[in-house]
Formats: structure tokens, sequence, C-alpha cells
């Protein structure tokens, strides 16, 4: 879509120089000038060229203004479509996306999948109403932003979690991630009343240990783990 609109950009530039040329031209070239001017003839003729040159110059122009419309509809529609409206981070779909570009591929050695949800976010919901339990998913999300290393995976998996994909990991690297996230949420509990602060489990799988074949296998380890199963 990008590509064609740089053609039209092109197709626009080009006309409107070979339109400046021909009046540049026309009024420059004496001879040419006198003849448009004395032979009703030719002088019809160039009227005709002059005003098709112009329609489809508007023709051009108005194609153009569609085309960006659509365009700007559609990057709308998938900002939508991928966007949990509520934090501004990647959806469900967006994970769903993201989780399925695996399939029918071994993963990366070192890949890792976290699960953190916020384990009191129906307590929030129903003692201080949905518009706080609104505002600890938020704050999850911005502190997961703030920690998660950069090219790695955030997205909202649902109401009250959230998944972090990780491309690279060691068992080491995950120990220390988890650390990041209990010590991140416990800062953020600091500046909170004891009816606000968030409560949370986390959910961890790593390829290494796993020895996963898909990634829906290791986010579904993540997911049952953070939901308390213990699997070794």
């Amino acid at each position: 879509m990008k590509k064609f609109s740089k053609l039209k950009i092109i197709q626009m530039i080009v006309f409107i120089v070979v339109a400046i040329v021909g009046i540049v031209i026309v009024f420059t070239d004496a001879e040419l000038y006198q003849m448009i001017g004395f032979d009703p003839h030719i002088r019809i003729l160039s009227i005709v060229l002059w005003v098709a040159l112009g329609l489809a110059f508007v023709f051009m122009f108005l194609d153009y203004r569609l085309d960006s419309q659509l365009r700007r509809e559609n990057e709308e529609l998938n900002y939508a479509f991928y966007t949990d409206p509520d934090t501004g981070i990647a959806n469900r779909n967006s994970c769903d996306a993201y989780i399925n570009q695996f399939d029918n591929r071994l993963l990366p050695e070192g890949m890792a999948a976290f699960t953190i949800m916020v384990s009191n976010l129906k307590e929030l919901n129903e003692e201080l109403g949905y518009e706080q339990g609104d505002k600890a998913i938020s704050d999850l999300a911005g502190i997961l932003q703030g920690i998660l290393p950069k090219g790695d995976f955030l997205g909202r998996n649902g109401g009250d979690r959230f998944l972090i994909i990780m491309r690279k990991c060691s068992k080491t690297d995950k120990e220390a991630f988890l650390r990041k996230i209990d010590a991140a949420i416990a800062q953020r509990n600091k500046k909170v009343s004891e009816e606000e602060k968030i409560e949370h489990r986390v959910g961890a799988a790593l390829q290494v240990e796993r020895h996963a074949m898909t990634l829906h296998t290791l986010v579904a380890v993540s997911d049952r783990k953070a939901h308390g199963e213990n699997l070794q």
C-alpha cells in the first residue's frame, strides 16, 4: 500500500512537471504562441488538450486522496484489531498472531514465555469499581513495558493476564526477570493504598527446560504455572 501511494505521488509530480514545461514552451515560443492565437482550429485543439490535462490531474488527485483515506482507515482498523484499548499494547489477537508465526517451526533455543496475572483483579473490580481494576491493568502494562528487554514481545492475553515472549532467555535470565517483575510491582504498591495494591502471579516456561516443540506449548505451560499448577 505504501509503495502504491509513493507511485501515485511520483505520477502527480511528473504530471505537474510536464504541464509546467508545456506552459513554458507555449509562452516562450513566439511562433507557436501566435499559431495558437490566430488559428482557431489549433486554438480549439489546444483548449481541448489543456482541459483534458486538467481533468486528468483532478482525477489523479482524487484517486490519491481516496487511496490515502483508505490507507488511514485500514491502519485504524488494524490498530483497533491488534491493540488493547485499555493499555495501548498488543491485544489477544496480536498474541495469537505472534504465536502462530512459529507454527510448524522448531523453536529457537533459549525462547521463553512468561504469563503475568493480576490475581486480585476481581476483588479490585468488586470492591473499588471497574475503573480501579482498569487502572491496575494499565499500571501493570506500563511496569512490564518498562522492564521488557528490547525486541521481545508483550501483549495482553486475556482480561487479567499478560504474555511476554523472550527470544533469548537462560535460566539465570529467567530468575533475574522474575525478580525485576516483583520489585517493580512492589515499588508501585508502595505509592497506593492497601486496597489498591496489585497482587500477581507469574508462570515462566523455558524452551531449554521444557524441550517444547512449539510456542503454543510453551505459552500453555507458562499459563498453567501462573494458575498455580506445579509442573516439573
